[in-house]
């Protein structure tokens, strides 16, 4: 990933030169790399354990407080249906915070670094359609492609279905949602 740039100095390099860039903080999922934009991307922790929460989706690995707040805990290796490449005790914990004041964490296998990525390098005209609805886009590399999620879309998809599989699994059990 030659074209990828670190530090500030880069990036102050790279507007001198009348071209914009991202900052992202680049992780692996098993074989796959992805990104998230360093403006959500509140802190970077190793992993603490979580707290298991009873009749969850299978991709929520539990709660966990950080910072004296709690937080849901998403393996995204798992919600995106890939095959992570590390045990849960070796995941690193990415702690996003939405404008809305949301906070998640997401359980990856690995973090590289923070890197300034060329706008022209992201490209997006697959989105909505071969990338599906959790992609914005792919940022255009040489030694490999990394994927950008919609992590908005991703945390808002797995509410619902968490709630229609906590609803579903509530029946099974006889008991019903109060109004």
């Amino acid at each position: 990933m030659e074209s990828l740039h670190f530090g500030e100095k880069a990036q102050e390099d790279e507007k001198a030169a009348g071209r914009d860039t991202r900052q992202v903080v680049v992780f692996d999922l098993g074989s796959d790399t992805f990104a998230a934009p360093v403006e959500i991307v509140r802190e970077i922790l190793r992993w603490q354990g979580t707290r298991p929460v009873p009749h969850a989706h299978h991709s929520l690995l539990g709660v966990s407080t950080i910072r004296g707040e709690v937080i849901p805990v998403i393996d995204l290796a798992a919600f995106l249906d890939i095959e992570g490449s590390v045990e849960v005790e070796q995941k690193k914990l990415i702690v996003l915070e939405f404008a809305t004041g949301r906070k998640v964490g997401l359980a990856v296998d690995g973090v590289r670094r923070i890197f300034n990525i060329p706008v022209e390098q992201m490209d997006d005209t697959l989105k909505g359609s071969f990338l599906g609805d959790y992609l914005e886009c792919v940022i255009k590399q040489e030694g490999g492609d990394i994927l950008l999620p919609d992590f908005e879309k991703i945390v808002a998809a797995f509410r619902l279905e968490n709630l229609r599989l906590g609803r579903e699994r509530a029946g099974e059990v006889g008991l019903e949602p109060e109004n």
